[in-house]
């Protein structure tokens, strides 16, 4: 059960806040997904996936090591993305069944391309105070139960 990031999780250390455990290099693996665009959302600094025939966003592929990873992943896109799955390619060209999280209609769309380093000198400092916030209310922390939470697609 993988994960496809395209956007601010594809920055380990936002990752490693989100999961609240260190990320390693080899967790994340580049990936593409073909068929959307990746454009800012209005009134924020992050992305979302528009439907874009013909175009490939480049992105990482996780695999989350527990339940908890799992979790917190969820938690962190809930409210503004849905999951929902489709297939990313590798490098060397295998297919993967991934879950990408798409923006819900409260997320508008800019017509502004999503740059990721240019999100990273700008905008990860303050998005990273961001993110332990919401983190913070996360169930399954250090020592407590793990529950999902199911969202309909």
């Amino acid at each position: 059960m993988a994960y496809f990031f395209f956007g601010t999780l594809m920055d380990r250390e936002v990752l490693t806040t989100v999961l609240d455990r260190a990320v390693a290099g080899d967790e994340l693996r580049r990936a593409w997904l073909h068929g959307y665009r990746r454009v800012r959302a209005a009134s924020v600094s992050y992305p979302i996936l528009v439907p874009a025939a013909g175009l490939v966003v480049g992105g990482v592929v996780f695999q989350p090591k527990s339940a908890r990873d799992d979790v917190r992943i969820r938690h962190f896109e809930e409210g503004e993305y849905a999951e929902h799955w489709s297939f990313v390619r590798l490098a060397g060209g295998r297919r993967l069944a991934a879950r990408v999280f798409l923006a819900f209609e409260t997320l508008q769309a800019t017509e502004e391309a999503w740059d990721f380093s240019a999100w990273a000198s700008t905008h990860k400092a303050a998005f990273l105070a961001q993110c332990h916030e919401w983190m913070r209310d996360c169930p399954g922390g250090e020592g407590e139960p793990v529950a999902f939470k199911r969202t309909t697609t």
